[in-house]
């Protein structure tokens, strides 16, 4: 596979993730404020996650150039 290609499952797999755990998280006996709460440590750590995809990518990008 190509890398655009590993790029695109693993944000497919991400975003299956975050449907999954969002209404996961939902249904736990604590409130809606504290739902807003792991809403807001999910998104930190999928922004997190985005971040070192990107910055591995354009390290295995400048790699090949030389």
């Amino acid at each position: 596979m190509k890398k655009i290609e590993w790029l695109i499952a693993i944000l497919f797999i991400g975003m299956g993730l975050t449907c999954m755990t969002i209404p996961a998280l939902s249904f736990q006996s604590n409130s809606l404020m504290h739902f807003g709460g792991y809403i807001k440590t999910f998104l930190i750590c999928a922004v997190l996650l985005i971040a070192f995809i990107i910055l591995l990518a354009n390290w295995i990008r400048m790699r090949k150039k030389r």
